[in-house]
């Protein structure tokens, strides 16, 4: 089965005159400066073109990454139907992987064989896939953000991996996946360019429709090829650079190691049954340290704590490399209309944004963060397709890790001129959030299980649903004291979170969906919730005041309505 993914085609005639070869003479000066800047034809022609056989290792690799996302979920199945400690060298174990391993690497000879791309009349088309055939077909003028990642088994070759996705899309739309250094920022080049051109053309149309209606037009009419190659491509200036220190902070504030201990669970009998037969070797057993009779109380305590403080260093450790192994080298660079992220310890990975695109800021503290003053912002773009992505890989996200408050309150000003998260008045919601989530969702499991303890006479069940319910409600306190929106004409601004604080702003004629919800007991309360569905996502505030919400999404409304101000 073949499967079509052909992008729109409009506008190919006007796009036509615009097809840039070294060889045709009817280009312009700017032009022709243009190709001697890239020094490379970017352009295959009619000729379809293979990969690299490095791509074999790429492919290999991908298919190895998929099939342990898969494993990860099928262990811990596995690990309670048998031990799998005790089988893991045996013949069968054995042979399965050998199996595995083979058709893994066989799987990527063939994805590299079926795999050819060509750019040719400004569009990237590709065919690529074995059992699932596709073809992709991607104008240039059409491709928003251009991503270029260098594995480090790519680097010492000089290749690269080129990602390209279009407007609307939360999926990466194209790979190419092996293809010199210098083509890579040749190709990238190009599709700014072209965006540049095609934007500019959209501009002057709809500023002479401005025109034609009798009304005066701020759009620029006149601009030139050269002038906008000089906007496109001028040269970077580097807004934020990460150091070592900054890293560490952020691998320590910030540990998604518990991920991989939660998936590593059925194997802690025999991890503990491994170290317990190692402590013997060296003439300490455990059963001895923990008898009554042998230590003191706070002795063991002593002991306790030390193990514990060991594994959490360990933790802290693990949590750290990730972050130098994602972020060392970490620079956010503005060239032209576009933000660009570099970094990677071993895999360079390089995104660009249009800032344009942008369509909310996330400024994220954790209660770590909070003590260290630190934040993690984050600048978002559409997100709406299906698919999920870690957030530091993605293309619609572009994170700046660790920054101070005083860099984040800079950088947000870069994005969105103006915007001040934390000096707004914040609207709070009702304190009937609170009563409406303890009797909705956790009174009646109190009462249960408190009637339970009551009857049984189990003094610690009752003091545990007590503790529960205390802490549920200490924990929808501080929800309700944290959330709160603002609105300063300009932008509005959503704050939230528990322990931790985070704050959002966006631009109200980016609102895709202005929706307003209101229960009968709200209703009779005066009381509405408002939510705002953005390209990025939706984002709710709830218990409001009726007049505040109405009054909110008028305003916003109007917004979208006058404001003729494109975002794509």
């Amino acid at each position: 089965m073949i499967v079509s993914e052909t992008s729109s085609n409009q506008a190919s005639e006007h796009n036509q005159s615009k097809v840039l070869k070294p060889d045709t003479e009817q280009q312009s000066l700017s032009s022709d400066a243009f190709v001697q800047e890239t020094a490379l034809k970017v352009e295959t022609g009619d000729v379809w073109q293979r990969l690299s056989l490095i791509s074999i290792l790429y492919f290999t690799i991908r298919n190895f990454t998929t099939s342990a996302q898969v494993l990860i979920y099928t262990i811990p199945a596995l690990a309670i139907s048998f031990n799998i400690w005790d089988n893991l060298l045996s013949p069968e174990v054995l042979i399965g992987a050998g199996i595995l391993f083979l058709s893994t690497s066989g799987s990527g000879v063939i994805s590299f064989l079926m795999y050819k791309f060509r750019v040719h009349n400004q569009h990237v088309e590709i065919h690529h896939g074995v059992f699932q055939r596709r073809y992709t077909n991607l104008p240039l003028w059409r491709i928003q953000n251009v991503k270029i990642e260098r594995p480090f088994y790519y680097r010492p070759f000089g290749y690269a991996l080129v990602v390209l996705d279009t407007a609307g899309s939360g999926k990466e739309e194209a790979k190419i996946v092996a293809v010199p250094e210098d083509y890579a920022e040749a190709l990238k080049k190009q599709v700014l360019y072209e965006k540049a051109q095609f934007d500019e053309g959209a501009l002057n149309s709809l500023g002479d429709e401005v025109i034609s209606d009798g009304q005066s037009s701020s759009f620029p009419t006149q601009t030139t090829r050269a002038e906008t190659l000089d906007a496109s491509h001028s040269n970077e200036e580097v807004l934020n650079r990460r150091s070592v220190k900054d890293i560490i902070i952020h691998g320590i504030t910030n540990n998604r190691v518990w991920i991989i201990l939660g998936a590593a669970a059925p194997f802690y009998d025999d991890v503990f049954g491994v170290v317990s037969e190692w402590l013997a070797d060296k003439g300490l057993q455990l059963n001895q340290l923990v008898g009554e009779q042998t230590v003191a109380w706070w002795q063991f305590g002593l002991y306790a704590f030390v193990v514990l403080m060991m594994l959490m260093a360990l933790v802290a450790l693990l949590s750290v490399g990730g972050a130098l192994f994602t972020f060392y080298g970490y620079t956010l660079s503005r060239s032209g209309d576009r933000y660009i992220r570099r970094s990677g310890l071993l895999n360079k990975l390089e995104v660009s944004m249009r800032a344009s695109r942008i369509q909310m800021i996330t400024a994220k503290q954790d209660w770590l963060d909070k003590i260290l003053k630190r934040v993690n912002l984050y600048f978002e773009q559409n997100s709406t397709a299906g698919q999920q992505m870690q957030e530091l890989m993605s293309p619609n996200k572009l994170i700046v890790p660790s920054v101070t408050e005083n860099e984040a309150f800079a950088l947000s000003q870069e994005v969105m001129p103006g915007c001040d998260l934390r000096g707004r008045n914040y609207q709070t919601i009702s304190k009937r959030f609170i009563t409406f989530w303890l009797l909705a969702g956790w009174t009646l499991p109190f009462i249960v299980f408190f009637a339970i303890g009551a009857a049984s006479s189990h003094l610690d069940i009752m003091l545990g649903a007590l503790v529960v319910y205390g802490a549920v409600a200490l924990l929808l306190t501080l929800r309700w004291w944290r959330w709160g929106i603002a609105y300063d004409n300009k932008y509005v601004y959503i704050r939230r979170g528990r322990v931790g604080v985070d704050y959002q702003c966006f631009e109200p004629y980016k609102a895709q969906q202005v929706i307003v919800k209101q229960s009968v007991f709200m209703k009779r309360r005066k009381q509405a919730t408002i939510k705002f569905v953005l390209a990025s996502g939706a984002v709710t505030v709830p218990f409001l005041p009726e007049e505040y919400v109405n009054k909110l999404a008028d305003s916003v409304l109007f917004e979208v309505e006058s404001t003729r101000k494109s975002w794509m």
